[in-house]
């Protein structure tokens, strides 16, 4: 008899491209399952993002209504179902985006004059003037700059230095995915976002995990970046929906 995590990940697995998010996340051990069956599964990641992978409406609605109220983070992995859950979710914002994937088991670093540190967390208020959370919070500096507190206490942001100047920071989000990727104005286009990405998927690798971000529609410099560095792309966006 199947466990509950067989019986996701076997859902997962039917769109591996589409579903990597939450496939790295049970592979990482972020997620929690909470319900799963042949139609699809309900995980908690990270203890507060709620993700719901669903082949039809009925199913995602099913689900939905085992996550609790106070709930504030929901990801959706089939954009079909977004009207009828959002009627219910209430968000005040909803987004989609693509997943990308590095599938290779090592990555090849090229020579590069930055040096790369771990971030500590004198540096947040400075990372927080030049990078954004998306979502509901995009404009709040002060809560910007709490959450890059959390990734900073959990190892999970390193920056890029010339000469014991920041140049550059990524890290990765509480749910696994790589992201939080900004170059400092003065420093762009000189190829430090592409390594900082680079290091990221090495640093996903060295620690046993499977290395995918999530990019914007529209962002197609990033979307080219992502096909530049041997990531797959899945053809499906999934959709955030943020309180």
């Amino acid at each position: 008899m199947q466990t509950a995590k067989e019986a996701a990940l076997a859902y997962l697995r039917r769109k591996t491209d589409q579903n990597i998010n939450l496939l790295a996340a049970l592979q990482g051990g972020l997620a929690k399952v909470v319900a799963a069956e042949a139609r699809g599964c309900l995980l908690c990641t990270a203890g507060k993002v709620w993700q719901i992978a669903a082949e039809d409406t009925e199913t995602a609605l099913r689900f939905y209504e085992m996550i609790p109220t106070e709930a504030t983070m929901l990801e959706l992995q089939e954009t079909a179902q977004i009207e009828a859950v959002a009627e219910r979710f209430q968000p005040r914002c909803i987004e989609t985006y693509y997943n990308a994937w590095y599938a290779g088991e090592t990555i090849v670093l090229p020579e590069n004059d930055v040096e790369i540190r771990v971030m500590r967390l004198e540096d947040a208020e400075l990372m927080a003037r030049h990078y954004r959370l998306p979502g509901a919070s995009v404009e709040d500096c002060a809560e910007t700059a709490a959450y890059l507190r959390g990734r900073i206490t959990c190892g999970a942001m390193f920056g890029a230095y010339q000469k014991d100047c920041l140049v550059g920071f990524a890290g990765t989000h509480d749910e696994g995915s790589i992201g939080l990727l900004t170059v400092l104005p003065a420093y762009r286009r000189r190829g430090v976002g592409t390594y900082l990405e680079q290091v990221a998927i090495a640093r996903a690798l060295e620690q046993k995990r499977i290395p995918f971000g999530q990019i914007a529609p529209a962002n197609a410099a990033s979307l080219a970046l992502q096909r530049a560095l041997g990531m797959t792309v899945a053809r499906e966006q999934v959709c955030w929906m943020d309180k």
